[in-house]
């Protein structure tokens, strides 16, 4: 019996926590629904200073056991080259967060973005970018410029 309140209380704060994360989130942003726009700002040189800055990306939904999770990517692209990229998970439901950070380098070819991870491992990434405002779009995902 205490197992099945158990459980009813870990879904009805699942609940309650992912009406106020959705109602939350009713703005055209990168968790609302809508076409994604790929397209360049000018030449090369302008798309590479557009690419300057901080970008973030944040998806919520929830897990095959119905708890609040959420997903989030931030690129901070230097004008030196570097690149610093942060990933955070978190379980809303249960409190819990996992983080990784991964440093490297990054160019622009063309309309693509390649950037050379260094840390924690070696690997390279290949994206189609592309600025459009406050938004940069890689390979079909949209980040927003976080404004401090």
């Amino acid at each position: 019996m205490e197992r099945v309140l158990m459980r009813a209380r870990l879904f009805l704060c699942g609940t309650l926590i992912s009406a106020i994360v959705f109602s939350a989130c009713d703005g055209p942003g990168v968790v609302g629904p809508r076409t994604v726009r790929l397209a360049r700002a000018g030449d090369a040189a302008s798309t590479t200073l557009s690419v300057v800055g901080n970008w973030r990306r944040a998806v919520f939904f929830l897990d095959e056991f119905n708890f609040s999770n959420s997903s989030e990517t931030t690129f901070l692209f230097s004008g030196d080259g570097s690149v610093v990229r942060t990933q955070i998970t978190r379980n809303l439901t249960l409190g819990l967060a996992d983080s990784v950070v991964s440093t490297g380098n990054w160019t622009i070819t063309g309309a693509q973005l390649v950037i050379d991870f260094v840390t924690p491992s070696s690997f390279q990434l290949v994206l189609q970018a592309g600025v459009v405002g406050d938004e940069l779009t890689l390979s079909g995902e949209t980040f927003l410029r976080v404004v401090n």
